[in-house]
């Protein structure tokens, strides 16, 4: 009998003793009851102004300023000024931009870098379609522009009253200037700068395609020939006042509908 006995007996020993090892401090948890880890990490965003600074940077040098500088737009027809490295870089840049900004404004920000990802693609597969789209390009670049405008640190300061020789010997350059004009007649870029930014929808032409911004209570418009507030082509601000800087400049702004021509 005692040996009938003895088996069950070491045999409940061994099933108690796995319990207590299951129970043991310091033992893992089922699968089941496991806390899941995040996915991936919350990724920290920029604010509205840490990412127009990127995208400015100072003196018109940013990729913000490349970007629009190294498409060619003309006829129905758009094409990337650069070399392939150069879109590469540059498209990695503003994708890097884009993946800490605000997140409203990532759409603009994809959409700014898609002639440098076509022109990357088209390297790597000749018979890529050029997919950018050149309204919704610029209806991006707006948007930006609009944005970023107020956070420009790059603009030259300049004289708050000019000589008058300075505004009389520019008037006389280019006849029918100074004159008063709606932004709706600017280049988009100029129009995108200017928006949500002054008095009366106004700005005043101080030569064509480089344009202030109007103020009604200042009438004399040959004060505005000062180069801190101005917008416009990057050739003629340079030409009108030299040693101003790049910051607000694009190239080939041309004169808008309501100007001599």
């Amino acid at each position: 009998m005692r040996n009938a006995v003895a088996v069950p007996a070491l045999t409940l020993l061994f099933l108690t003793g796995c319990g207590a090892a299951a129970a043991e401090p310091g033992a893992l948890p089922a699968s089941g009851s496991a806390t899941a880890a995040p996915s991936a990490e919350t990724v920290s965003r920029d604010s509205e102004e840490q990412t127009c600074a990127k995208l400015l940077e100072t003196n018109g040098e940013g990729p913000l300023y490349q970007s629009i500088y190294l498409l060619q737009v003309g006829d129905g027809t758009s094409g990337f000024g650069g070399s392939v490295e150069t879109a590469r870089t540059l498209g990695q840049e503003v994708h890097g931009i884009a993946g800490r900004a605000p997140h409203d404004m990532e759409a603009p920000l994809e959409e700014l870098a898609s002639p440098m990802d076509a022109t990357v693609q088209r390297a790597e597969n000749p018979d890529a379609a050029w997919s950018v789209t050149i309204e919704t390009w610029q209806s991006a670049v707006a948007e930006l522009l609009t944005r970023c405008a107020p956070h420009e640190t790059g603009a030259a300061a300049s004289p708050a009253v000019p000589a008058p020789v300075t505004a009389d010997t520019t008037s006389a350059a280019y006849p029918g200037y100074p004159l008063i004009v709606d932004t709706a007649s600017l280049d988009y870029r100029v129009a995108a700068w200017f928006s949500g930014r002054l008095i009366d929808g106004r700005v005043v032409a101080l030569v064509p395609g480089l344009y202030a911004p109007y103020d009604p209570n200042v009438p004399d418009l040959s004060s505005y020939y000062t180069a801190d507030r101005v917008a416009g082509d990057g050739v003629l601000k340079h030409i009108v006042f030299p040693g101003s800087g790049s910051a607000a400049t694009w190239s080939g702004v041309g004169p808008g509908s309501q100007e001599p021509r």
